[in-house]
């Protein structure tokens, strides 16, 4: 069930180049799930057009948390908005990440750590594995003390020098569950790693252009092993070895 509402902004930090937003929406807060996102309308006119989709970073109570990385012109608009400001906003939107009586590994690359704090409360023994680009993407890496944290960079100015995948293949990963979150070249090279093992539990929540949110516009459909399915609808989440990429 989605719900479409004008919500209060209640909390806003800036971090780096990160944006912190607890929004008051009861409807979506009492009725999402790990994995799923928000679509939300960035400014009151059509200027930009689109809504911007964001993953439900946690939840606390009638309080959705969003984790946004300012890098264009929507989310420099969000970021201007103040405490008190009014959003619309639509969710929650898409599927969610299966839970297993497993340890967990999370594989986050950049902005795509966003969804795993929500995922915590779900999951137990945990390792995030975190790689960003250098010191200046790191988030506020206080919102993750609850779990073990491992930091890659990749010019090793904070954390082991390299990527995220560097940080895995010294994991003994085949015996967790994977849930991984980033861009394509990610999931890629994820895949060439997979397929060299056998019985891997993984998934990928999957980053697309969504204009409509909901499987009207056909817009973000990606080839899988059973066709075409749309990231906002049939996803954003898909088993590692479905998704074509």
């Amino acid at each position: 069930m989605k719900f479409q509402e004008d919500a209060k902004i209640v909390e806003k930090r800036i971090f780096n180049n990160y944006l912190y937003l607890s929004i008051e929406t009861k409807n979506i807060a009492n009725n999402a799930l790990p994995g799923q996102f928000v679509n939300l309308r960035v400014n009151s006119g059509f200027d930009p057009f689109l809504r911007r989709p964001f993953s439900i970073s946690d939840v606390e109570g009638d309080i959705i948390k969003l984790f946004v990385l300012i890098k264009g012109r929507g989310t420099n608009l969000l970021a201007e908005k103040r405490e008190g400001d009014i959003v619309n906003i639509i969710g929650p939107l898409g599927n969610s990440f299966p839970i297993f009586e497993k340890e967990s590994i999370f594989v986050a690359g950049g902005i795509g750590v966003a969804p795993f704090l929500f995922l915590a409360r779900y999951v137990k023994s945990i390792t995030l594995l975190f790689g960003i680009r250098d010191k200046s993407f790191l988030p506020d890496i206080k919102m993750f003390s609850d779990f073990k944290v491992i930091l890659s960079s990749d010019d090793g100015s904070i954390g082991e020098k390299g990527t995220v995948l560097d940080l895995l293949v010294k994991e003994d990963f085949t015996r967790k569950v994977i849930y991984a979150c980033g861009p394509n070249p990610l999931f890629r090279a994820l895949n060439k790693i997979f397929l060299r093992c056998k019985n891997v539990e993984a998934y990928y929540s999957l980053e697309n252009y969504m204009a409509c949110g909901f499987g009207a516009c056909k817009g973000c459909a990606i080839e899988t092993i059973n066709g075409n399915k749309l990231v906002c609808k049939d996803g954003p989440i898909f088993k590692w070895n479905e998704v074509l990429l």
